[in-house]
């Protein structure tokens, strides 16, 4: 029986183990969930969130060619925890996106330079 794979989408045997798939790390991963529910990253996503007016960013430049302004959702981390934990509190780190764009940032889809330019 096949499947379709949640981490690229295409079609997979069942077993098959996507190589795009994250790799567990139990203490990272129990950092940035004990991060994500702080009084700190609550108050620093707020702060982006009126930084950016609330508006999604990438709506507002038209990154990935789409136009309609949106409320922004959520606050991306442009270099993601896994990768630099140290930057989870850094504003040139993060950026206000509606939850498409943050699905496309979060899949790579917006390069991260790009992300970057746009909070300039």
């Amino acid at each position: 029986m096949k499947r379709a794979c949640s981490w690229c989408g295409r079609i997979h045997a069942a077993g098959y183990e996507c190589p795009r798939k994250p790799k567990p790390n139990a203490k990272r991963d129990k950092d940035i969930d004990r991060f994500r529910g702080s009084g700190l990253w609550k108050a620093k996503r707020a702060e982006i969130l009126n930084r950016d007016k609330g508006l999604c960013v990438a709506c507002r430049l038209g990154l990935a060619g789409d136009t309609d302004l949106m409320p922004a959702d959520s606050v991306h981390h442009i270099t993601p925890l896994a990768e630099d934990f140290e930057l989870r509190l850094d504003s040139d780190n993060l950026i206000s996106l509606c939850a498409y764009h943050h699905e496309l940032a979060e899949r790579g889809e917006i390069a991260a330079e790009e992300l970057r330019r746009a909070i300039e």
